[in-house]
């Protein structure tokens, strides 16, 4: 009996070390995760690459929808990994109506680059609606050899953890993205049969040579999320229209037919170099501002929590330059250069787009005042002069490779050096008047502005 009696202490510390060893929640006694910012970005790299590869071949999706879509995956992405920033809060703060939940019940450790394999898994998966079953399977491919490689020597609990935070975020943002009815249904809708576009001197007309609808007329209704209304409309166009060659609107239509009729190497280069217009050939021109972006984040070296915040920044500026953007062009309903120079200086006149896949004369099927490029080239510049410095000398290898066009790398000092010449190139091009040019220009660095102003700082 005291022998029993002496062994009790022993046995009580016993019971207490073994009760120790079967925690409620395992993922609290795994090991602690690493703060974002000490995190690579890589995983957001690869991704953003499978979105651009992609797209590119996305038909009906460009150039409105691929906004949106990168507007709500970055966005997630951010919050996805909310919980370990130390220097940013979530959007709930600052975007009205956005969803609260992605961040009340995370697990107490997670994975930071597994949970946004997952999201990113599963955000592609439903943006990038029209994807086919090879470009679907490319997701699950790059899913799986990403968690094969990010979940070794990590507990199974904590990989199973960080996937499922992954998957809820995607499914709130999906959710989220549901609840802009105009937005769900347009990216599906891209010509509406209900539109019919108004009709007088000056307006604009289904161009050559397909004479197609008019893409996405009711774009301007879609949900922002920085911008306020009062943003997203154009300042009236500089001059009105004129037949007169002394007036400002003649001499702009004979720059572009004088720039393609007589056009230098040079300018076919830019030209060439900046129109990414073409389903198949190259990703959508906003989609450009995220592949520049990509290989900025490589040269700068940007930790995960300031990759995440750019990017979001980025997709919030661009889905709402796209509003603008095209509110504004339906609103003026400006016609295209090809319409009136055909009309009033050369009768024969083709713009030069769509010469890198055998069909020259192409103009995109919606107005041209102002030019969307404009607009997004006016995005890139001041957000990346906001993170990245005025003075920045960049060389672009987008179209490193290329044989169908002059794809040569060109490199530039300054973001406004590399905005104008994207904004532009679209003169030789032969689809848009400089003033198209010169307002989107300006719309993008309003609306980016906007997209800067949203503070996310803790």
């Amino acid at each position: 009996m005291k022998f029993h009696l002496k062994l009790w202490p022993l046995a009580l510390v016993l019971l207490t070390f073994a009760s120790c060893l079967e925690p409620e929640d395992p993922i609290e006694y795994l090991p602690v995760t690493a703060p974002a910012n000490q995190e690579s970005n890589d995983i957001v790299w690869e991704w953003s690459e499978v979105y651009l590869t992609i797209e590119r071949d996305l038909a009906g999706f460009r150039p409105a929808p691929t906004c949106r879509a990168l507007a709500y995956i970055n966005m997630g992405a951010y919050e996805t990994v909310i919980p370990g920033m130390e220097k940013y809060r979530s959007l709930s703060n600052v975007i009205d109506g956005f969803p609260v939940t992605t961040l009340t019940d995370a697990p107490t450790q997670i994975n930071w680059p597994i949970a946004l394999n997952a999201y990113y898994s599963r955000a592609l998966t439903f943006f990038l609606y029209n994807a086919n079953q090879d470009q679907l399977f490319q997701i699950q491919k790059t899913e799986a050899t990403q968690l094969d490689k990010l979940s070794q020597n990590v507990p199974q609990g904590l990989v199973e953890a960080s996937i499922r935070w992954g998957q809820k975020v995607a499914n709130t943002m999906i959710s989220y993205s549901e609840t802009d009815v105009e937005g769900a249904n347009q990216v599906r809708i891209g010509r509406p049969s209900d539109y019919f576009p108004p009709v007088g001197e000056g307006l604009w007309t289904p161009t050559l040579p397909d004479l197609s609808s008019a893409l996405f007329p009711y774009w301007g209704k879609v949900r922002v999320f920085a911008a306020n209304q009062s943003d997203l409309l154009s300042l009236p166009p500089s001059y009105a229209y004129s037949t007169d060659p002394s007036s400002d609107w003649y001499k702009e239509n004979l720059e572009v037919a004088d720039a393609v009729n007589n056009m230098t190497d040079e300018n076919r280069w830019i030209a060439e170099f900046w129109s990414d217009d073409l389903t198949g050939l190259t990703f959508s021109p906003p989609a450009r501002i995220i592949a520049i972006a990509n290989q900025v984040i490589k040269l700068e070296d940007l930790n995960l929590e300031e990759t995440l915040h750019m990017y979001c920044k980025l997709g919030i500026a661009l889905n709402d330059a796209s509003v603008g953007a095209w509110k504004s062009k339906y609103v003026y309903n400006t016609e295209r250069p090809e319409t009136f120079i055909r009309k009033y200086i050369d009768p024969d006149f083709k713009p030069i787009l769509g010469e890198a896949v055998g069909t020259p004369g192409l103009t995109p099927s919606f107005p041209g005042y102002p030019s969307g490029h404009s607009t997004f080239a006016g995005v890139c510049w001041r957000l990346f002069e906001n993170f990245f410095g005025a003075q920045y000398e960049f060389t672009d290898h987008c179209h490193f490779g290329r044989t169908e066009f002059a794809g040569y790398p060109r490199t530039y000092s300054t973001w406004k050096e590399l905005a104008d010449e994207d904004a532009y190139s679209r003169i030789p091009l032969g689809v848009h008047i400089r003033m198209d040019c010169s307002e989107g220009l300006r719309l993008g660095n309003v609306i980016a502005v906007k997209a800067l102003d949203l503070d996310l700082q803790k």
